[in-house]
């Protein structure tokens, strides 16, 4: 699964359908006549886009690849820590500038073809590809790695060499930023044995190959084809229906089956889209499926769980923040004044209340109160409509025409403060939250639209600045975090996940010192800076962090809550009457609690 990066977003819910799950006529399970049948059926919200790595970048694929497509080394769930997986876990020489693995012998693809260092920079060439502008967000944080080579030609021993040290580099390089890929499926004319690491890190590389390979990789013909499904995870591909389901089969010739925290009990996992949430609800109330990760908050309430025995639901926060984003490109947004007016226009309470209806907690900040080095002395940004309008006529606003607009002379031309908050369908809680918005606004003399486009509209639009002001929802790890992805000013080109345009040249100077310091006191005094700094220019509004409002059929057992999202760990349930039994001893089975 991607950590940390992983960009935003979302509203993500997720879903899965296995065409026979809980339908009438099939075998009853213990309790409640529900199925045995060894499947999980999770929901989606929106489509998937694209389920290879790195290319895919909504929350549900981020969910769906790792069942394919492994990293270098294997997570314990419970304390996130790295562990051996498809490599060990990497010898550091003592200036952090060389990472050294061991390919693990018996690590293979399922197709039988076994997994080398050869697949290791294959992999890690595909992101770094200057051409490949879909991987922008990934490359930036391996930007530090000049070459990866062979300790002295063996290719089941890979070194990493840095022209800089990064304190999240083991992370990086094994925890799930980078997928590996079979290089034999990806690139069988052997383009990237082409591709010179100098020329890797320069902006425009002259050598064709770079484009020649980037064009092939991101191929569109190549993001369902089933021969391009081919991984060392624990899942094989099965199939997929545009805006219905897609779906993955237990791999029965796994290569990593008795490795710690590599359990896979579910022989399918289905992926089921179901746009509108009212009828996900539905379909879960009937056991059509049987996981909604993000169920929307008054549709959670709503849920019976008494009416409905076999439905629970669990709520558990984790680092997800629900910002407003104000397009820096666009004028109006320009000045730090009229940010932050627009801020105070903003009933957050109420939104908490009505629209999230009591299921979140308001927040202040870029860091969210569930990580380390959050700062708890940001202020809350109240909602002051009167203080807001002081500080729009401060800045220039004021109604000229007396249309009950306001406008202002911006680059020499009257403007009207009329703008469009793009949200994507689908959600009901974001579209509530930009009807109440926009209505706040109205009231000041602001003329909000509210336009809804699908996911992956949305997704285009917001990475190419193509949009004004947007809600989103901005998922993290549940580690430390890393900020430079979404806030240094080289984030803001090349659809990186810097949407909202910040440049500031102090936070660009702490978010790179930030990535070479080791004393996690001295990063925490930097992250505290940064956060006041973030506050201070408001270029996004926080607005509330959600927990993850999961509902689920009950007949799962070895269920198990993580800080990591989505939150649990699907390969690990076993479906309970179906006699599947947890391995002994495996690390992922559930130990009862005192």
């Amino acid at each position: 699964m991607k950590k940390s990066l992983s960009l935003f977003l979302v509203v993500s819910s997720i879903s899965l359908l296995l065409t026979s799950c809980g339908k009438k006529g099939e075998e009853p399970g213990n309790k409640f006549g529900l199925s045995t049948k060894n499947n999980v059926v999770w929901w989606i919200a929106a489509d998937i886009t694209n389920i290879v790595p790195p290319l895919a970048h909504d929350a549900a694929a981020q969910y769906a690849y790792p069942l394919i497509w492994e990293p270098l080394n294997g997570t314990n769930a419970r304390t996130q820590e790295l562990i051996a997986g498809l490599a060990s876990l990497p010898e550091i020489s003592s200036d952090h500038l060389t990472y050294t693995y061991t390919i693990n012998p018996a690590a293979k693809f399922s197709d039988g073809v076994p997994f080398t260092g050869e697949d290791v920079i294959f992999s890690f060439k595909c992101v770094m590809n200057p051409r490949q502008i879909e991987t922008t967000q990934t490359r930036s944080v391996v930007t530090s790695v000049d070459s990866i080579t062979f300790v002295n030609g063996d290719k089941m021993k890979v070194a990493f060499h840095l022209n800089k040290p990064y304190f999240q580099m083991d992370i990086v390089l094994g925890g799930g930023y980078v997928s590996m890929l079979p290089k034999h499926i990806f690139d069988p004319h052997n383009l990237t044995d082409k591709m010179d690491w100098v020329e890797m890190k320069s902006d425009n590389p002259k050598n064709p190959v770079f484009q020649q390979e980037a064009d092939e990789f991101k191929d569109p013909a190549k993001i369902r084809d089933p021969k391009m499904m081919i991984g060392t995870g624990a899942y094989l591909y099965g199939e997929w229906k545009t805006n219905d389901h897609i779906s993955f089969k237990k791999n029965p010739n796994y290569w990593g089956k008795d490795i710690p925290w590599s359990e896979a009990y579910p022989d399918e996992i289905t992926f089921k889209t179901i746009t509108d949430n009212n009828s996900a609800v539905t379909a879960l109330k009937a056991k059509d499926i049987d996981l909604m990760d993000i169920v929307p908050a008054a549709l959670f309430v709503q849920l019976d769980s008494v009416k409905q025995p076999f439905i629970k639901k669990d709520t558990v926060y984790y680092n997800s923040r629900v910002f407003v984003e104000w397009n820096a490109e666009r004028p109006l947004f320009r000045d730090k004044k009229t940010r932050w007016a627009l801020s105070h226009l903003i009933d957050r309470d109420l939104l908490v209340k009505e629209v999230m209806k009591g299921l979140a907690r308001p927040i202040n900040g870029p860091i969210n109160f569930t990580q380390p080095h959050y700062d708890p002395s940001l202020k809350p940004i109240t909602f002051d409509p009167d203080l807001a309008k002081k500080m729009l006529a401060e800045d220039g606003w004021g109604d000229s025409d007396g249309d009950g607009i306001l406008d202002k002379v911006i680059d020499g031309k009257k403007t009207p403060f009329h703008f469009t908050f793009n949200i994507y369908a689908g959600s009901d809680v974001v579209k509530q939250a930009a009807l109440v918005i926009a209505e706040q606004m109205r009231k000041a003399g602001i003329q909000v639209d509210v336009s809804s486009t699908e996911w992956s509209v949305w997704i285009e639009n917001t990475r190419t600045h193509n949009y004004d002001a947007a809600i989103a929802n901005l998922l993290g790890n549940a580690s430390e975090d890393d900020p430079y992805e979404l806030w240094h000013s080289s984030q803001a080109k090349n659809k990186g996940q810097n949407v909202w345009s910040f440049i500031n040249a102090e936070a660009d100077q702490i978010l790179t010192q930030n990535r070479t310091e080791f004393d996690i006191n001295k990063r925490d005094a930097l992250m505290k800076r940064f956060q006041q700094i973030v506050y201070d220019e408001m270029p996004i509004t926080p607005l509330w962090s959600p927990p993850l409002r999961i509902a689920r059929i009950d007949r799962f057992d070895n269920v198990e809550f993580f800080k990591q999202r989505p939150g649990f760990n699907v390969p690990f349930w076993i479906v309970r009457g179906s006699g599947i039994k947890p391995k002994a001893g495996a690390p992922s089975t559930v130990q009862p609690r005192p």
